[in-house]
């Protein structure tokens, strides 16, 4: 898989998969724009993370579910590389609430960030993706996104329109532009944000529950992502590759 010089956003991408997706690009020397909302810390740690390959990556603070926050980015995108080859929406915003305790304004602030801010990535993204000869989009889901949980409605619900936003950018934006879209829908993977959100105890009961026997690792999405963002899937185009282990067959 060939990505030299070739240029990719990963919206939030300072921590766990992102950070994950953001590192194994720049190592088959694409340049990558790093994207983070608030966390001033964990870009801080990305960015020493990152600093054998500072001429390669760009750092944007930015809220992606503000238009205005998308649209200044995309400027800055352009005046640096003047093209985009991808993009990965990788930032996801997720709190448990039963159907009874969730509040409206909370299920807005799910969908807003996980639907609406994925679609403006989309469309401002369009005007350099067109200059790109070989542009891809890759938007991160769930197996939540077909697959319900308890106390998990706005995540579900927002993670199965993403799917559902991937179908028709697929089928609008290859017409158009040749733009080829899909979804990488992982289970729970570990993530140091999963280390901290479950006990050890609980995480060995969900790894004993999937055929695998294990939780997906960072590198299982990011394989999957990186295939997905390659020439070898140039006919792979609206569609949801689960990287589960085979969580959704029990």
């Amino acid at each position: 898989m060939e990505f030299k010089d070739r240029v990719f956003l990963i919206t939030g991408s300072t921590s766990g998969i992102g950070q994950g997706i953001a590192k194994a690009l720049l190592e088959k020397e694409a340049k990558v724009i790093v994207n983070y909302a608030h966390n001033e810390e964990s870009a801080k740690e990305t960015n020493e993370l990152l600093k054998d390959y500072k001429d390669n990556v760009l750092f944007i603070k930015a809220d992606i579910s503000s238009e205005k926050a998308v649209i200044d980015m995309y400027q800055r995108i352009e005046e640096k590389f003047g093209k985009l080859d991808g993009i990965v929406n990788n930032a996801v915003y997720d709190k448990i609430f039963s159907i009874e305790d969730l509040t409206a304004e909370e299920y807005r602030r799910e969908l807003n960030v996980n639907v609406v801010a994925r679609w403006m990535c989309v469309k401002y993204a369009i005007p350099l993706l067109k200059k790109s000869k070989m542009p891809r989009i890759v938007n991160i889901a769930s197996r939540l996104g077909t697959k319900p949980m308890e106390d998990s409605v706005a995540y579900c619900t927002s993670e199965a329109a993403t799917i559902m936003l991937t179908k028709c950018c697929a089928l609008e934006l290859t017409k158009k532009y040749n733009i080829k879209t899909n979804t990488v829908s992982p289970s729970m993977t570990m993530t140091p944000l999963v280390r901290k959100s479950y006990t050890e105890d609980e995480i060995k009961k969900t790894a004993e529950k999937n055929p695998s026997g294990r939780l997906g690792t960072i590198e299982d999405t990011v394989n999957a992502v990186l295939f997905l963002l390659s020439e070898q899937a140039d006919y792979i185009n609206g569609e949801n590759l689960n990287v589960n282990g085979g969580i959704l067959l029990v």
